[in-house]
């Protein structure tokens, strides 16, 4: 059974991400439904929202890049697009050009990107499923100084995730 399990965990992931696509915002999105199956698991949305940071910033510095910085002003963008992501049932970066545009207006962005996922049960499997996408992975890896990550559970308790990139530059 879980050999059948994962063979279509391998299939539905491999069709996700082959319809994934990339626009001058870098908006991307990965859905990996049916991760759950039987198996109630419990997730724990701010202990992961620290643990997906702390493992795209680690592999940000493995391969050279800065460590991404919390914009805390920019959450609420991440949070209110879960949100709405949540009451559709569905991924999506509506509204994106908006929130892009906010947010580079508060904080002096001159470059915008977004991640979205869900449905993932461990940090681990999300940012692997980001790094195992080259669109996802090159958002991911982008010269962007800040960043601004949310989880939220719908009310099964499966986690959407956004994961706003912003790039900032210094007037140093």
């Amino acid at each position: 059974m879980k050999k059948i399990c994962y063979a279509f965990l391998a299939v539905a992931s491999v069709i996700v991400l082959s319809m994934c696509s990339e626009s001058p915002t870098v908006e991307e999105e990965i859905d990996l439904t049916g991760s759950y199956g039987n198996q109630k698991i419990v997730i724990d949305a701010s202990e992961m929202e620290h643990e997906v940071l702390e493992k795209v910033n680690k592999h940000r510095t493995f391969i050279g890049a800065k460590a991404l910085i919390s914009s805390s002003s920019s959450y609420k963008y991440a949070k209110d697009h879960n949100a709405y992501m949540i009451s559709k049932n569905k991924l999506s970066h509506d509204n994106f050009d908006t929130r892009a545009s906010n947010i580079a207006s508060e904080i002096d962005a001159v470059e915008v990107g977004e991640n979205v996922a869900r449905y993932y049960t461990s940090a681990e499997l999300v940012v692997d499923g980001w790094l195992n996408s080259e669109s996802h992975k090159k958002t991911l890896e982008k010269p962007f100084t800040h960043t601004a990550l949310s989880v939220q559970l719908d009310k099964e308790g499966r986690p959407y995730f956004t994961q706003i990139f912003m790039k900032v530059e210094s007037n140093d």
